[in-house]
């Protein structure tokens, strides 16, 4: 579940058109224009397996929030853009009336916008920029895990957590710790380069477009990068990108030729990835999956890092090393050894994306 939640002097909203893209049998009631003025404005979006543990979670959140500005009324606002992970409607619809519920059995006065609708409004914030406050709550180590198994494609959307394949089962009892800041999953992406600088004899890298999407410390990240293919040659390095995204194939174009030796002799290996909505780094000893802030837009990175998952244990690594192999490196084009090879794996994509857009064109013109 994540929370925005807003100190509003005054907020409104008016209800424009019905959302096409979701289940028309959970989308409610029109609304008139209303209008609040010193409230507290939530835009809240369930996600995939949220239960009434994250519901009492956010209901403390708003005993701690009112604790610190001052009890007064909550409005609402139902936002399905906030997450990748977004549940079912039919979920999402009775999470919101049941976080409702429990909010006006402690005592609030709350106001539930309608849900389904595009929606024109506007909003004035008192204070300072604390006024402006983010939650997002994880649940289970399990659940965070399931949701990136059905965001895969491995589970689907309706799985509970003892319905995991047998061999994720085994991974989600290693020690997964959660990092629930951009700081902290950016702390533990430099200790694990670290690492792999300080190693000695053979070792291996595995990534997948890390930290692509920041402005900073992204320049950090990438020096360390290029430091391990210039100055350690007993480090072999695994670059999954997606190259249907034109940064990544100029990215991609970049390595291929400011590094010709590494290329040639295997210790950069370049991939195509179909997966742009996570980023990914692995050693022999511990792992790394950071998720984006916002969902990705069509044609672009992942965005800024929200947070983190993080296991240090060697036969977790191990068994996600099949993982990258399997599910981050697209297997039609595998291994691409030459720049002649890099080039045809972009046109490819150019023309798919191109007949996938002139087909979604002419599905609009009937």
């Amino acid at each position: 579940m994540i929370l925005d939640c807003y100190q509003c002097s005054s907020c409104y909203f008016e209800d424009k058109e019905r959302s096409s893209r979701i289940d028309p049998a959970t989308i409610s009631s029109t609304q008139p224009r209303m209008a609040f003025r010193n409230v507290l404005l939530i835009f809240v979006c369930i996600e995939l397996y949220d239960d009434k543990q994250e519901l009492k979670q956010a209901a403390d959140e708003f005993e701690l929030l009112s604790g610190l500005i001052g009890k007064r009324p909550i409005v609402l606002c139902p936002n399905v853009h906030l997450s990748i992970d977004k549940a079912p409607e039919k979920q999402a619809v009775w999470m919101i009336a049941e976080l409702e519920r429990m909010l006006v059995d402690r005592g609030y006065d709350v106001h539930c916008l309608s849900f389904g609708y595009h929606k024109k409004y506007g909003m004035e914030c008192t204070g300072n920029v604390g006024s402006v406050v983010g939650r997002r709550f994880y649940g289970s180590e399990q659940k965070q895990f399931l949701r990136l198994l059905t965001r895969l494609g491995i589970c689907p959307p309706d799985s509970l957590p003892e319905q995991m394949p047998s061999w994720a089962k085994l991974l989600t009892e290693r020690l997964l710790k959660v990092l629930g800041s951009r700081s902290q999953t950016y702390r533990i992406a430099k200790e694990m380069l670290q690492e792999q600088l300080d190693a000695t004899g053979y070792s291996e890298l595995w990534t997948c477009m890390l930290f692509e999407g920041e402005r900073q410390p992204v320049d950090d990240y990438l020096s360390a990068l290029y430091e391990i293919i210039e100055d350690y040659r007993d480090v072999r390095v695994h670059r999954a990108m997606n190259l249907s995204v034109p940064g990544f194939s100029n990215a991609a174009r970049f390595l291929f030729r400011k590094y010709p030796e590494a290329i040639e002799s295997g210790r950069l290996r370049i991939y195509n990835s179909q997966v742009s909505d996570i980023e990914f780094l692995l050693t022999r000893g511990a792992v790394l999956l950071a998720f984006p802030q916002i969902p990705r837009k069509a044609g672009s990175h992942a965005g800024e890092i929200s947070f983190g998952i993080y296991c240090k244990d060697d036969d977790f690594s191990k068994n996600l090393i099949q993982w990258y192999r399997t599910f981050l490196v697209d297997a039609r084009f595998g291994w691409i050894r030459t720049e002649s090879e890099l080039d045809t794996t972009i046109n490819e994509l150019e023309e798919e994306a191109f007949q996938d857009k002139s087909g979604d064109e002419h599905k609009h013109e009937r």
